[in-house]
């Protein structure tokens, strides 16, 4: 349903077909998510120039994981925009108290709910908890009643489509098993080291000649992994301080801010999750997406903070995104 085929069917229908059919079908699918993402974001931002910014860094490629998740299987493209469009809109929700913000999040649920269960189950897991210790009011208790129960109602359509539609040959969810805390950590480990070598263009490098033209290209691949890992770093510092103060969050807590702790919470718990039930880091790429944001989030403010001039740093931070990105070693 949120795979790439309506659109491939979109594009037999203008009169494609075969690969072009693919091709067009895929463009297609892109373009969309990536309106509805710089919608979000935009809104959340409140800066349709930075919301462009971001969401123009999130959608070019930086290492293998991306050519395979982003551009390759589309199903997780839908599902990183979906995962913005349940987390954004909620903060919006409980900071504002627009009611339409909270529909939006609780249709997204349903959409990636009646898709896959327990990927969403991996999202809203580590987000529902983020939201009541971040904001601990009445108003994030209803959005979260609101997220349960539109994951309540996804599931009931998903039971649906299986059971008429769509029957599994095998259902993964039920033999999903728990397993020894040695073999998690183990898991954990491994699906860290993957995550950071696979998010950046640098393994793309991997065999290259040291003085060859990829090399640059090469250490801006290590520099994005460090800034990744500070992002974690900062994002984590951010939330412990709620944690234990949280009147943070209505005096010097920007949404941005918020933003990065959400992805560095989302990461580190939803690791620790996959690492005990299922060792595939694709299952957090919507929190790698959400650091991603963050990180050039972060590389925009530098540039502005030492320019002063937002359409030379809007350019920099593009230039800066491209040179660390899979395209130059993907050509070469």
């Amino acid at each position: 349903m949120l795979k790439i085929s309506p659109f491939i069917a979109l594009a037999n229908y203008i009169g494609f077909s075969g690969y072009k059919a693919y091709a067009i079908g895929g463009a297609i699918a892109i373009c969309v998510w990536f309106y509805i993402c710089n919608l979000i974001i935009s809104k959340y931002c409140g800066n349709k120039y930075f919301s462009l910014l971001l969401s123009t860094c999130l959608f070019i490629p930086l290492g293998m994981d991306d050519i395979d998740f982003l551009l390759g299987q589309e199903s997780h493209l839908s599902n990183v925009v979906l995962s913005i469009m349940i987390c954004l809109p909620v903060i919006i929700y409980i900071q504002e108290s627009k009611k339409s913000f909270l529909c939006i999040s609780s249709l997204a649920v349903i959409l990636m709910t009646a898709e896959q269960p327990i990927r969403t189950l991996i999202i809203i897991a580590p987000f529902i908890l983020f939201i009541l210790i971040i904001f601990r009011s009445k108003t994030s208790v209803v959005s979260m009643l609101s997220i349960a129960v539109s994951f309540v109602i996804g599931k009931m359509a998903n039971d649906y489509l299986l059971d008429r539609h769509f029957p599994l040959k095998v259902d993964y969810s039920q033999a999903s098993l728990l397993i020894s805390p040695d073999k998690a950590i183990d898991n954990l480990f491994i699906i860290l080291k993957s995550i950071l070598v696979y998010s950046s263009s640098s393994s793309l490098a991997v065999g290259s000649n040291a003085i060859g033209i990829l090399t640059p290209f090469y250490f801006m691949g290590l520099l994005y992994i460090l800034l990744f890992i500070a992002t974690i770093v900062y994002g984590l510092k951010i939330f412990l301080h709620i944690l234990i103060d949280g009147r943070k969050t209505k005096t010097s807590i920007c949404r941005l801010d918020l933003l990065c702790a959400l992805g560095a919470t989302g990461f580190v718990l939803g690791l620790l999750l996959i690492s005990c039930l299922n060792p595939e880091g694709r299952h957090i790429f919507w929190a790698t997406c959400i650091l991603k944001i963050s990180v050039f989030a972060t590389i925009f403010k530098i540039f502005k903070s030492n320019i002063k001039n937002n359409v030379y740093s809007y350019s920099l931070t593009i230039a800066m995104a491209i040179c660390m990105s899979a395209i130059a070693p993907v050509l070469y």
